[in-house]
């Protein structure tokens, strides 16, 4: 899965709590995928998706 450390973006967009296009992407394909999965009735894979939603959303300071 893609992510990006955020010693790896810009220090300017690091100041601004910005995040990159690639960062936002990741964190809209784990809640896309976690939703269709859940639709899909594929709660396993559901869970994995939200778990990496979780993640993401923890190593940018945006869940605690």
């Amino acid at each position: 899965m893609l992510s990006i450390a955020p010693a790896t973006r810009p220090a300017r967009a690091v100041l601004l709590g910005k995040l990159s296009g690639a960062e936002r992407s990741a964190l809209n394909k784990a809640l896309a995928k976690a939703l269709a999965f859940r639709d899909a009735g594929k709660v396993a894979e559901a869970r994995e998706w939200a778990a990496e939603l979780v993640r993401l959303l923890k190593a940018h300071d945006l869940l605690t």
